[in-house]
């Protein structure tokens, strides 16, 4: 079971901007609410000893990778080359991918399109109910396919490897100036080191600030906003809006 969650983006039509990124947008949230702390996010280009050096990189900081893109039939498809480097095993054809892709294309198939049966010797198959060109899980990383709609129909399958609750969040709402409170903020930081606190300045709407405190606990993100809701106004500031969110009960 994975706590801390690393997501890699394969692609250098991303880095080029040729292909909108939208995956990460998708997973982070379902992430978040299974529990998982996301640590980090990258995206990388299509070059074997590019990703390999930061997959291992990456796997020194994270429980679990995940990764997007790369595992077509095409030459620059190198997610699975460069995954099976990393895990230590040579790439084999995997019988269930075989089978689920001769069933999918039937006279259709051809040596190209069995590419995508190729996988990392002991990777577990992650199903594609879409396009029958399967993911697969080995050495701590999950790999799927870039495709938005592909991505969406499989990663469910993610969910029993994840572990812990979703974090506490309290959130304080004030048009006080950034450079007004940043000694508070310091205060409350070092008086709750368990919690984290984000300041977050708004352009546009009804309020100038939001100040995020996460907790795993909801009574340490409560305490710390009433801390800083006190000093604040202390100092003549006020807040206009309080959320409380994974309050237990």
């Amino acid at each position: 079971m994975a706590k801390k969650v690393g997501i890699v983006i394969l692609g250098d039509e991303v880095l080029k901007a040729e292909t909108r990124e939208s995956n990460i947008a998708y997973m982070l949230p379902l992430l978040n609410e299974w529990g998982a702390e996301v640590a980090l996010c990258a995206i990388l280009p299509d070059d074997v000893p590019t990703v390999v050096r930061h997959l291992r990189s990456f796997l020194a900081e994270v429980d679990l990778l995940i990764l997007t893109g790369g595992i077509g039939p095409t030459p620059d498809d190198i997610t699975r080359e460069a995954v099976a480097t990393v895990a230590r095993v040579p790439l084999v054809v995997h019988p269930e991918a075989r089978a689920c892709l001769e069933a999918y294309y039937g006279k259709r198939m051809n040596a190209e399109r069995m590419v995508m049966a190729h996988v990392p010797e002991g990777a577990v198959l992650i199903p594609n109910p879409l396009s029958a060109a399967p993911g697969f899980f080995v050495a701590r990383m999950a790999v799927f396919p870039g495709i938005p709609r592909l991505l969406h129909e499989m990663f469910e399958w993610m969910k029993p490897l994840v572990e812990g609750k979703r974090g506490s969040r309290v959130t304080l709402y004030s048009s006080a100036p950034e450079s007004a409170y940043a000694a508070i903020m310091r205060e409350t930081l070092a008086a709750f080191p368990t919690v984290r606190i984000g300041s977050y300045p708004l352009l546009e709407g009804e309020y100038r600030v939001r100040v995020v405190f996460r907790a795993e606990d909801f009574g340490h993100a409560a305490a710390s906003a009433d801390f800083f809701s006190e000093r604040l106004q202390a100092a003549g500031m006020e807040i206009s809006r309080r959320v409380e969110e994974g309050r237990d009960g």
